[in-house]
């Protein structure tokens, strides 16, 4: 089993991820990942930090799923007995930028 960092969503759930993406954000690399509310229901997309982690997006499940899915970055994945994790990455800010910029001019 993975180690794993937690976090507090602004709705007041804890939640966890792998603490390899703690040691990717460290290495430069941007990453992020899908974070559904236990509490209500709204989603994130969350990007860890050197301290603590930013939510990028808030919004329904669905919706926050489909905007995931259209941000054009290479999807990984750890496995471990917790089951699998997924999460995209960006190997700069730069990087990063564009893929979500290039999102945002399709949605207008």
């Amino acid at each position: 089993m993975s180690l794993m960092s937690s976090f507090k969503m602004p709705c007041g759930t804890k939640n966890n991820y792998p603490e390899k993406l703690d040691y990717l954000t460290r290495k430069g690399k941007v990453v992020i990942f899908q974070s559904p509310s236990s509490k209500v229901k709204t989603a994130y997309i969350v990007s860890p930090k050197h301290k603590g982690v930013e939510f990028i997006v808030e919004g329904s499940p669905l919706n926050i799923d489909a905007l995931y899915e259209s941000i054009d970055l290479e999807e990984h994945e750890i496995r471990d007995a917790s089951g699998v994790f997924f999460y995209k990455l960006a190997e700069t800010r730069e990087d990063f930028d564009h893929a979500f910029e290039k999102f945002v001019k399709a949605a207008e």
